[in-house]
């Protein structure tokens, strides 16, 4: 039976600086695992971004695009991508305003327009520019945006704007260049909520661990929200307890502290 759930964020949470999993945190996840514990990537990037990092840890039960997307043990279990009449809304605006969007889905990301901030965004990111396809949303599910606007304050109003613009999308900032944009209702605590829905998970305690905006819907839904030494102050406040940053073993000792691992 499983003892636990346990959702983990990924940049500066479960990853360092080089978006890898430190020998630390790969331990920790063995020893959840050969402890009844279920580990979870629980994130804004989608599968193809993570596939590899499935494959090194043996995670397999994933939470992706911001909740829009559920892997259970493998398996593709759910998928809620955005309307086609609002991603045409999106990308009319968007090109009103001068302003790129990229289109995610499981298998790849498109661009409807190419410019230096989503060359920056994806160097950042540490991933080649992608294709550019302006129809690419005809073809294929979408199940998260990014929309260009970058985080300064004089853009503070245009944020507002698109997001009174459009109620039926919820805009998320995740870093310094784009908002992440899923469906309404779309977040992490939602793709948790369909895991504790499921019979077999029915009772099982749950641990969330993150740093940023888009994961306090995550912190909401479980049962004790872990927030790195180095997150947002917003994110500090919302959780249950903060450990230490993910450059000094802020997982592990989190876990020890719970008694989902042993200690040192």
């Amino acid at each position: 039976m499983t003892q636990a759930l346990v959702f983990f964020d990924l940049d500066y949470t479960l990853l360092n600086d080089a978006k890898q999993v430190p020998p630390e945190n790969l331990a920790a996840i063995r020893a959840l695992v050969a402890n009844d514990c279920l580990p979870i990537l629980c994130t804004g990037k989608n599968y193809w971004e993570v596939a590899d990092l499935s494959a090194q840890t043996g995670i397999d039960t994933l939470v992706c695009a911001n909740g829009a997307d559920l892997y259970i043990r493998g398996e593709h279990v759910s998928q809620q991508p955005i309307g086609r009449p609002q991603l045409r809304r999106l990308l009319k605006a968007a090109a009103e305003a001068d302003l790129p969007v990229a289109m995610f889905n499981e298998d790849t990301v498109v661009l409807d327009r190419a410019t230096a901030a989503t060359k920056e965004e994806f160097a950042m990111m540490h991933q080649p520019q992608p294709a550019v396809d302006p129809a690419f949303y005809l073809k294929a599910p979408v199940c998260m945006c990014l929309l260009f606007i970058a985080d300064e304050p004089a853009n503070a109003a245009q944020v507002a704007a698109f997001t009174a613009a459009f109620p039926e999308l919820t805009f998320y900032r995740n870093g310094p260049f784009a908002l992440d944009v899923v469906a309404h209702g779309m977040t992490k605590g939602a793709g948790i909520a369909q895991l504790q829905a499921r019979p077999e998970f029915a009772g099982v305690k749950t641990f969330a661990f993150g740093d940023g905006n888009n994961d306090l819907p995550m912190f909401a839904q479980v049962d004790v929200a872990v927030a790195m030494g180095n997150a947002l102050p917003n994110v500090l406040a919302a959780a249950d307890y903060v450990t230490a940053d993910y450059l000094h073993g802020g997982i592990p000792k989190a876990l020890a502290h719970f008694g989902l691992i042993a200690g040192e």
